[in-house]
C-alpha cells in the first residue's frame, strides 16, 4: 500500500465533512523540447548526433549549458509534464529546468524550474527547457546527458467525471489466476470533446494507441492542499458508449485494462520480424540444437611428386567419419595396368595394402569408405618407381545452431544424449555448433549470462515487459537476501511475461503480487 500523511488519513476516516476527489490522467505524449543540431543556444555543449543526447563540447570547462527555443506544446490539453534522462557528466552536477507560460511574450518573464526525474510540473501552452552542467571548481573535458526527454499528460477536468468506475484487484499471489482488473471512466461530453475529429477534441492530433490511463483518489486537506493517491493505472483500449445528440445524453466512456495486467501479455523471446529466433535466456540452460547446413564429404585434388606421365583420379562419395589423408605410391615402373601400387593412412609408416594393380577408368581400384582410385595415361612412361599420389578425404561437416547467442560459454555438447568433444567445435559467441563426420540430435549446456539468482530474474522479465519501475524494490532486495543461495537457469520462447513469471514462482516459492500498481515479492521460508 503506498504510504498516507496523517492529514490524509485523518480525512479519509471522517464521517462526514470531507470531501473526496478524485483526478484522470491520460499520458504519455511525447514532447518535443527542441533538441538537435542548430536548435537553440548551446554554451560549451553539442547536440549529442543522436535523440536527446546533449554532449559537453571540446574543450575543458567547469560550466556549460543549453537552452531550448521557445516551444509550443501541441495540444492545450496537455496541463502536465514530467522529464526523464541519463546523465554522465563526470565531476560536473546536471540540473534540468523548465519554464512555462501562457503566451510566447510571457516567456522571459517566467522563473525556470527544476525539475525532478519522474514528477510531475504544470504545464502551460508555451515552454522553454534548459540544461545545465556545472562543475565544483575542476575542469571537466567530457560528459553528456542522454535519452531526455519530456512526457505530456493530460490531466481531465474533474467536474467531467461522472463516475470513476470501481477499481478491482485481481492478480493472484503466484500469478496462475490473471485476471484484469479493467476500469470504465465515465466522461461528460457535452462539448463534444471526444467526438474524432472535433476541433475541440481532447485526442486532437494525438495519438491513442499505448496510452495509459492513471486514475487518483484524494482529499481536500486543510491549506486548500491536495493529496493524491494512485489507485488505478491501466493501458487506454479505446472509447465507447459515445453520445451526443439533441435529446440524449451528452457521455463517453472510456474503457482501459490494467496497466499491470496488460503488460504482463508482452510476449518473450518473440522472434524478429524477419522470424530469426531471440529466446529469451539467462543463467545456465541445456538448449536442442538445430541443423542448419550440411556441408557434404569432400576429395582433395591428388598432389604428384615422380617423374611418371600418369594421371592419378579419384571417384566415390567418402563415407568415413574422420579426415584422412591417403598416400599412394608405384612399386615399379611401367605403363598402367602392367605395374602395382601400395597406399597408407599414416604418410608412409605403414601400409594398408601392397601388391595392388594400377588400373585405368574401366576398372578402378577400391580403397576405403567408398572411394576408388584409377589412372589416365600420359605421353610418355606411365609410371616411375616411386611416384607418389597424396589426397585429403573431408567427412561430412553438420552446422547447428543454438539461438540466443552471444553466450559467455558453451560448456558441453550432447550427440544422442551422450556427452563429447570428438569432433565438435563450439562458438560461443554465434552458439554455431559443427560435428565433423556424423548427424546427430544435438544438445548444448550453455552459460548465457551470470545473472543466476531468480529474484533478477523475475526482475529482468518485468523490466521486458516494461513494468520495471512498477517494482517495489526493498521488497525484491529482501527476498534475494533471504535466498543467498538459489540459482537457476531459463529460456523462454515467445510465451507471455506472466506465464514466464508462474514457471519460475512455482518452483522458487516465491508470492509475487500488485499493490496499487506496487509489484512486490516474497520469499516462501515454510514458516507459514
Amino acid at each position: 500500500m503506498r504510504t498516507s500523511s496523517g492529514e490524509y488519513l485523518h480525512e479519509e476516516s471522517r464521517d462526514r465533512g470531507a470531501r473526496p476527489r478524485v483526478k484522470a490522467v491520460l499520458y504519455p505524449f511525447d514532447l518535443d523540447y527542441g533538441l538537435a543540431a542548430g536548435s537553440g543556444e548551446f554554451i560549451n555543449t553539442a547536440y549529442g548526433g543522436e535523440a536527446g543526447k546533449l554532449a559537453l563540447a571540446a574543450g575543458s570547462y567547469s560550466t556549460a549549458s543549453w537552452t531550448s527555443p521557445v516551444l509550443h506544446a501541441f495540444s492545450p490539453y496537455l496541463n502536465e509534464v514530467a522529464a526523464f534522462w541519463e546523465d554522465q557528466a563526470g565531476e560536473m552536477a546536471t540540473r534540468v529546468f523548465l519554464r512555462t507560460a501562457a503566451s510566447a511574450g510571457e516567456i522571459a518573464n517566467a522563473s525556470y524550474l527544476p525539475l525532478s526525474q519522474g514528477a510531475e510540473y504544470n504545464l502551460l501552452p508555451y515552454f522553454q527547457v534548459k540544461v545545465e552542467f556545472t562543475g565544483s571548481g575542476e575542469q571537466v573535458t567530457s560528459g553528456y546527458v542522454a535519452a531526455l526527454r519530456f512526457e505530456g499528460r493530460l490531466s481531465l477536468p474533474e467536474g467531467e467525471i461522472l463516475d470513476p468506475g470501481a477499481v478491482r484487484v485481481e492478480l493472484a499471489r503466484d500469478f496462475s489466476e490473471l485476471r484484469t482488473g479493467d476500469l470504465t471512466l465515465v466522461l461528460d461530453n457535452r462539448r463534444g470533446q471526444w467526438l474524432a475529429g472535433a476541433a475541440n477534441s481532447y485526442l486532437l492530433g494525438l495519438a491513442s494507441s499505448q496510452k495509459k490511463l492513471a486514475l487518483y483518489h484524494g482529499w481536500d486537506l486543510p491549506g486548500g492542499q491536495v493529496e493524491w493517491q494512485l489507485a488505478y493505472q491501466g493501458e487506454l483500449e479505446g472509447l465507447a458508449g459515445m453520445a451526443h445528440a439533441w435529446k440524449g445524453e451528452h457521455r463517453v466512456s472510456l474503457k482501459s485494462q490494467d496497466w499491470t495486467a496488460a503488460r504482463l501479455q508482452t510476449l518473450l523471446g518473440a522472434p524478429t520480424i524477419a522470424g530469426v529466433r531471440q529466446p529469451f535466456m539467462r543463467g545456465p540452460y541445456r538448449a536442442t540444437a538445430e541443423l542448419t547446413e550440411t556441408v557434404d564429404a569432400q576429395v582433395g585434388e591428388p598432389v604428384k611428386s615422380g617423374s611418371g606421365s600418369a594421371v592419378l583420379k579419384v571417384i566415390g562419395t567418402y563415407r568415413g567419419e574422420y579426415v584422412q589423408e591417403y598416400l599412394l605410391q608405384a612399386e615399379g615402373s611401367g605403363e598402367v595396368g602392367g605395374v602395382n601400387f601400395r597406399w597408407s593412412v599414416n604418410q608412409g609408416q605403414s601400409w594398408r595394402e601392397t601388391g595392388c594393380t594400377t588400373a585405368g577408368a574401366g576398372n578402378p581400384v577400391a580403397l576405403e569408405n567408398g572411394l576408388a582410385v584409377y589412372w589416365d595415361s600420359g605421353s610418355g612412361t606411365d609410371l616411375a618407381s616411386g611416384d607418389q599420389w597424396t589426397f585429403t578425404a573431408q567427412p561430412p561437416v553438420y552446422h547447428y545452431q543454438v539461438d540466443g547467442g552471444p553466450f559467455t560459454s558453451i560448456i558441453a555438447v550432447y550427440l544422442n544424449g551422450a556427452a563429447t568433444q570428438d569432433r565438435v567445435a563450439a562458438d560461443p559467441e554465434t552458439g554455431l555448433i559443427t560435428i565433423t563426420g556424423r548427424s546427430a540430435q544435438v544438445e548444448a549446456r550453455l552459460i548465457k549470462d551470470a545473472t543466476t539468482h531468480p529474484v533478477d530474474i523475475i526482475t529482468d522479465i518485468l523490466a521486458a515487459a516494461g513494468l520495471g519501475s512498477a517494482l517495489q524494490q526493498d521488497t525484491f532486495d529482501l527476498a534475494k537476501s533471504l535466498t543467498p543461495s538459489y540459482a537457476i537457469g531459463v529460456c523462454f520462447e515467445n510465451v507471455t511475461a506472466a506465464q514466464a513469471l508462474r514457471e519460475i514462482l512455482k518452483r522458487c516459492l516465491y508470492d509475487l503480487w500488485v499493490d496499487f500498481g506496487e509489484i512486490r515479492i516474497k520469499a516462501y521460508l515454510g514458516e507459514e
